[in-house]
């Protein structure tokens, strides 16, 4: 009897130790598996709870004229935001921005009950703004600094120069042209939060200046303001609806102003129509009329196709072509080169 229950004893721990290696082999393979093989994936599923990487607005290249005279510059202005989650009374704190930006208390409402934590309330708004929600000292609404496009010429060549939308991506002109030029490269930092969302550590990037992109224009400042403003007189004498000017150094082929009439200043865009943002002086077709007749003739007179005394018959102020009658101001019969 002793006999069989000591062989009994051996068959159960044998048991026992078989099931107690089975499953330390198990939390082995499971702890490698954890720790090696998915290494990676894990870990960058638990550094995206506290770690994230924010994109920043790269601040934009300066836009010159022929003698290095700004024409756009990026100035540094406030912006504010929240983050929902740790806005106490919602009500209460809409009603207090609203007041202070002059906006909508529904319209930030809305913003604080989004289940998210970060929302913009208000971007590039003015340093007095930014002052006096900063003396409210409310809790869950953050600043920051970002940049805004401003030109100090105000309308002058602003169709030539364009205008930029509010996440400082060119729109218009030589701002959207030039785009990816004036934007430079993208900038991040590395920020930490906590879990509820609030960052304790922000990696700031170094100075950008460095990276900025700037573009020298053809354009002088002075002769494209005189342009302007004997575009306008011009207009107003005619009585007509708009105008444009183009000046060319006829040696170089170089662009000295760009004008048209009515202007508009890109620095406050909002308030004209998107029909007078556009550059109509490359934009719009327009018949040339006759203008093309000195190019046509000295191309021709060049090629020694015609003579200067040679005579055409003008048809008597009436051509047809392809069965559509064409006519001129007025009823020349044979003129020469010279008099066309």
């Amino acid at each position: 009897m002793k006999v069989q229950e000591k062989k009994w004893i051996r068959v159960r721990i044998y048991v026992v130790a078989v099931f107690f290696i089975m499953g330390l082999g198990t939390i082995l393979v499971r702890s490698f598996q954890l720790q090696v093989l998915e290494r990676d994936r894990l870990g960058s599923i638990a550094r995206s709870g506290y770690k994230a990487v924010v994109k920043l607005p790269p601040k934009r290249g300066t836009i010159y004229d022929r003698e290095g005279h700004e024409l756009a510059v990026s100035i540094e202005v406030g912006s504010i935001y929240a983050n929902p989650r740790l806005v106490q009374d919602k009500n209460k704190t809409a009603g207090q921005l609203a007041l202070c930006l002059g906006s909508s208390q529904k319209r930030i409402l809305s913003l604080l009950d989004k289940e998210r934590s970060f929302v913009w309330i208000e971007r590039k708004i003015s340093p007095e703004k930014v002052r006096r929600v900063r003396e409210l000292g409310l809790k869950g609404v953050g600043f920051t600094t970002e940049t805004r496009r401003y030109y100090p010429g105000r309308d002058i060549a602003g169709h030539l120069l364009g205008l930029v939308g509010s996440d400082n991506q060119g729109l218009e002109g030589l701002e959207k042209r030039y785009d990816e030029v004036l934007r430079g490269p993208q900038q991040t930092l590395l920020q930490m939060r906590d879990a509820l969302g609030v960052p304790f550590y922000i990696n700031r990037p170094a100075g950008t200046s460095a990276d900025m992109r700037n573009l020298i224009l053809t354009i002088d400042r002075d002769i494209q303001y005189k342009a302007q403003q004997a575009l306008e007189e011009a207009v107003i004498k005619s009585k007509g609806k708009s105008g444009q000017c183009l000046i060319m150094n006829p040696e170089t082929g170089e662009i000295l102003a760009m004008a048209v009439v009515p202007s508009f200043n890109p620095n406050i865009f909002r308030e004209y129509g998107p029909h007078q943002w556009r550059n109509r002086t490359v934009t719009d077709v327009y018949e040339p009329g006759s203008t093309m007749k000195a190019f046509l003739l000295a191309a021709a007179l060049e090629a020694d196709v015609v003579t200067p005394d040679m005579q055409f018959n003008c048809e008597n102020g009436e051509y047809r072509v392809a069965g559509h009658k064409i006519h001129d101001t007025k009823k020349y019969g044979t003129l020469s080169v010279s008099d066309i």
